[in-house]
């Protein structure tokens, strides 16, 4: 076993017979360049990016596209400039990221209309993992209220904010050699049915990509709720259990093993809020057990509904009269979604969680598969797996948690390795999973089984 290796199994062991909280793994596992990249952020580049989007007025996806400084085009127009001043920074490696299409002719678009996508993309530098893509996305469209497209609506929550981060995470991350590729995107249309995320979303698995995790960041930086109570130190991060796309012999296997709360989603939003929440002071990310707010949804479901690991990130203190309204005054009664109700410093905090997150998945390396486990009828547990071809593969860290437990509760550092024998783990009564981890203390999101070894 080289040096590296053995640090980082070691350090990992004595967390674990520490009995320290998961948290800390996370935390003591890292290393200095992420803390230093999370050490970036900037509230006031959040705040002015969410008031450059503000001052168009509305984003209406059918507002006048021949306005030069008003409206949705002028909107896109401002995020590619945005996005080539990124470009220009010290040894920044984005690129670009400008997909036109055009939809609609029903529903909420009645006419065909061009659409686009945008934002930035930051290339992997494994070749073998081209295909691998992580991606954040804010939508830029806003809505007011009423029939009138022109009408204002500065969308400052909903979603500017997303936006917002989506660029913050690509000016810091510019210059990063990642493994795998990052889409940073400001999507189209959301409010009118997720047109743009939906492309996306459709368009990456027809073309053979895998999409290791996807965060849709909407509705962020409010933190006063409808009842007139406060909260600037939690956020709720929504995803789903069980997968839309489960076939009948995943379900047979899920209701088997009981994996109804650990699909690709949900694993995807434990690692966020395990490697994000170490970074951000004074911040609890919620994990909501359903795919979004009751009867919602947002830009992570059409991912979701492609196969891939979709996750919300979402206010905790929604406040209802601040979404597609026009700004007015009513009885002493504020509504509209302007600067006046943007809290650039809670989403400054957001923003810290998901770069770390962000950066600890990029850089890790391919996570195990064939994930297998069985044991029934004796006091053991058997898990059977196999490995990439990933070099950078030091060793493997098993999760465990009671089989009545949301959040991981217990971690093992083992080496490389393709099976492990818990004595004594009565497989009923605990959940497992299996991720990698580089020299560096990068894991891959950890790996449900999905095979019942045979007796």
């Amino acid at each position: 076993m080289n040096l590296a290796r053995f640090a980082v199994l070691f350090s990992l062991s004595v967390l674990v017979a520490s009995g320290a909280p998961i948290s800390l793994l996370a935390q003591n596992a890292s290393n200095l360049h992420i803390q230093e990249r999370v050490a970036q952020v900037e509230p006031a580049r959040i705040k002015a990016i969410v008031q450059s989007l503000v001052d168009f007025g509305t984003r209406h996806t059918l507002s006048d596209p021949t306005n030069p400084t008003r409206g949705n085009r002028a909107a896109q127009n401002w995020i590619i400039n945005h996005v080539k001043s990124l470009q220009a920074l010290p040894g920044s490696r984005l690129e670009l990221y400008e997909e036109r299409f055009t939809a609609g002719g029903s529903g909420r678009l009645p006419n065909p209309v061009e659409l686009a996508n945008l934002g930035a993309i930051l290339p992997g530098t494994d070749p073998a993992r081209a295909k691998e893509v992580i991606v954040i996305a804010g939508h830029y469209d806003s809505l007011p209220s009423g029939r009138d497209v022109n009408a204002d609506g500065p969308g400052a929550v909903d979603d500017a904010s997303g936006v917002a981060i989506s660029l913050e995470l690509a000016r810091i991350m510019a210059a990063e050699k990642p493994a795998i590729t990052l889409y940073f995107v400001a999507s189209a249309a959301e409010e009118q049915g997720l047109v743009g995320a939906t492309h996306l979303a459709k368009r990456l698995k027809n073309e053979g990509y895998i999409v290791r995790g996807m965060v849709a960041v909407d509705i962020l930086g409010n933190v006063s709720g409808v009842n007139n109570d406060s909260d600037n130190t939690t956020i709720r991060c929504f995803s789903e259990g069980v997968p839309t796309t489960e076939t009948d012999a995943q379900k047979r296997i899920r209701e088997a093993l009981g994996g109804e709360n650990d699909g690709l989603s949900r694993e995807w939003a434990r690692y966020i809020k395990r490697f994000g929440e170490p970074y951000s002071d004074n911040l609890d990310i919620w994990l909501m057990l359903r795919r979004d707010r009751v009867g919602r949804g947002g830009d992570h479901t059409p991912f979701a509904n492609e196969g891939f690991p979709g996750i919300r990130f979402t206010d905790t203190l929604e406040h209802y009269d601040r979404q597609h309204q026009i700004p007015r005054t009513e009885n002493g009664r504020k509504y509209g979604d302007t600067m006046e109700f943007f809290d650039e410093n809670y989403v400054a905090k957001i923003t810290r969680a998901l770069l770390a997150g962000f950066m600890h998945l990029s850089h890790a390396p391919a996570p195990p598969f064939g994930v297998g486990i069985g044991g029934n009828g004796t006091a053991n547990t058997i898990l059977r797996w196999q490995l990439p071809e990933d070099s950078r593969i030091v060793g493997l860290v098993l999760y465990r948690r009671r089989s009545d437990s949301i959040h991981w509760q217990r971690t093992r550092a083992i080496p490389v390795s393709r099976e492990l024998v818990l004595q004594n783990v009565m497989l009923d009564n605990y959940v497992f999973a299996l991720a990698t981890v580089d020299a560096n203390g990068n894991e891959s999101v950890p790996v449900y089984p999905g095979a019942l070894l045979p007796r």
